[in-house]
């Protein structure tokens, strides 16, 4: 099982080292917030936290709203996803390049951005119930369930366009025309043929809508105060003035780990069941549309990509406008929010300028290690790493900071109040990624091409970085940026983790908008645009690299 590993002592002890950073750092910290959950008040341990937590109706209403929230959120974000997927895919009409967009959108805009930008727009003093006001009109407030549903949707749906989009793409389009040659009409074909075919992309695309939405933590805590869910409750227990219920707290965050998990396992059993195979040769082509078609789909796609890119648009536009506490003065200009966020208060930036280096260093090498072991030096030991690094994509940040912080908190090793605590947080939640990214090449780099450097007498590392890492090196710059993009938005493992004096972005953003002090807000919304999109441009331009784009 391990015989690759054991004629390569330096892999063998990457893969030791990786399997045991993951076991120390990762589920060290799960295992022990899971048996913190059962300890009870007085030291026995029982389910006395689980039986609380059902019994209770506030910690049932957190569940449910966390599950139909989750449910209602990945319904609508598939249907405007997959539509949308399906619309690109198959038809050609005026501007459909501009949907290329959108995943970088959805990287570029965080979480927290979003809620910022909507509360401007929508909410009780924002910018349409302004307007609205003096012909006696206002709508629903945006502190509610609609409010929540249609932000987290505008800002989830575009995971559910990506994974149906290259599901579409990667179809063999003879499945379906030998379907058609056979009298099936093309209804019966998308119903027995494509839809089919197409689940294991929509599963996926579910999957992750499904567990980033009950794992958010930005848009329910700014918006959803009346729709208390688990990741918010749970960290409202952890700051809790009075102390907090350590076992409800421990409690809540392992159910939400439990959801995770559970989901991945359905969307796993599911797709097993479900393989085809295609030869991908014959992409399915898109045909041209014209008349209404073509106009309906093109007013589709620019709606799709103003409501995208609004937020962008409403925090730029704020950021220089000028404010009296909650009181915005749209139309004058200042450089009074930016010249704070820039000279007055510029130790956010710092923080997270800091932590997003040293995250994405890490995750990069160990990213590049751990691909190049998962592909090329399978085993037993690299498997086991394999399913290690798939736990961080289902578990909660706000989970994640808790697990840490009561591992790490005392003992043999104390993290907790400081800067380390936060990179580890980051590394943990963004290297899957970064790692899958680093994968890709490695599939398609032939085995004997190593094999044939190793032949002429080059060492195996020697090999790796003359032949394997040239190949990859395109892939592990997209993912280092990738790390850099995702780690400065971080809040959800941040508002656990931070302490005094070491307040990020994000962490400001949230603050300043719970204070109503919303041009500050965008003033440093737009800062944290900035840190993410201008290396992101510049590392597409010199690399040439495609992140976050379809092509």
């Amino acid at each position: 099982m391990l015989g690759t590993l054991r004629r390569d002592p330096v892999w063998l002890a990457l893969a030791i080292l990786s399997v045991g950073m993951l076991g120390v750092f990762l589920v060290w910290p799960l295992i022990t917030m899971f048996g913190k959950s059962l300890i009870g008040p007085d030291g026995s341990v029982d389910f006395s936290g689980y039986v609380q937590f059902f019994s209770e109706r506030s910690y049932r209403e957190a569940i449910s709203n966390t599950l139909i929230l989750g449910i209602t959120v990945t319904f609508n974000s598939m249907l405007v996803g997959a539509g949308l997927a399906i619309v690109v895919a198959r038809c050609k009409f005026p501007f459909v390049g501009l949907v290329t967009a959108l995943p970088l959108t959805a990287l570029v805009i965080p979480d927290v951005v979003v809620a910022a930008a909507w509360v401007l727009v929508l909410g009780k003093e924002g910018l349409i119930n302004a307007w609205l006001a003096p012909m006696g009109i206002e709508l629903p407030s945006l502190y509610s369930w609609w409010g929540l549903v249609f932000v987290m949707t505008l800002n989830n749906y575009v995971y559910a366009f990506v994974a149906v989009f290259v599901g579409l793409q990667s179809m063999d389009r003879n499945l379906e025309e030998a379907a058609q040659s056979l009298g099936s009409p093309m209804g019966r074909v998308i119903r027995g043929v494509t839809l089919p075919t197409l689940l294991p992309s929509v599963l996926a695309g579910a999957m992750i809508v499904f567990t980033h939405v009950i794992g958010s933590f930005g848009e329910p805590a700014i918006l959803g105060a009346r729709t208390p869910v688990l990741a918010v409750k749970a960290y409202n227990e952890f700051v809790s003035e009075m102390g907090g219920n350590a076992q409800m707290q421990t409690t809540m965050a392992s159910l939400l780990v439990f959801l995770g998990v559970g989901v991945l396992l359905i969307q796993k059993f599911v797709v097993e069941r479900r393989q085809f195979q295609m030869e991908s040769k014959r992409a399915p082509t898109a045909s041209p549309i014209a008349g209404w078609r073509a106009l309906a789909a093109t007013v589709s796609v620019f709606l799709v990509i103003a409501l995208s890119m609004l937020p962008a648009i409403v925090v730029i536009v704020t950021a220089f406008t000028p404010s009296v506490g909650p009181v915005l003065r749209y139309g004058s200009f200042t450089l009074d929010n930016m010249e704070h966020v820039l000279f007055q208060a510029p130790e956010p930036l710092y923080h997270s300028l800091l932590l997003a280096t040293v995250a994405m260093i890490a995750g990069t090498l160990f990213a590049i290690a751990a691909a190049y072991l998962i592909v090329k030096r399978r085993s037993s030991l690299t498997r086991t790493l394999d399913v290690l690094l798939a736990l961080p994509l289902t578990i909660a940040g706000t989970v994640l900071g808790i697990a840490l912080t009561n591992t790490f908190g005392s003992g043999w090793l104390v993290l907790t109040g400081s800067w380390v605590i936060m990179a580890l947080a980051y590394f943990l939640r963004r290297v899957p990624t970064s790692v899958r990214a680093a994968m890709g090449p490695l599939h398609h780099l032939k085995d004997d091409i190593e094999e044939a450097s190793m032949s002429l007498g080059a060492s195996p590392i020697r090999s790796f970085f003359q032949v394997v890492l040239p190949v990859t090196g395109p892939s592990v710059a997209a993912a280092a940026v990738l790390m850099w993009v995702t780690t400065l938005s971080e809040l959800s493992s941040t508002i656990v983790l931070y302490f005094g004096g070491m307040s990020t972005i994000p962490i400001e953003i949230f603050q300043q908008v719970d204070s109503d002090r919303l041009a500050l807000a965008s003033a440093y919304s737009l800062l944290l645009l900035l840190a993410i999109f201008v290396p992101l441009a510049i590392a597409r331009w010199i690399f040439r690299l495609r992140i976050g784009t379809i092509e």
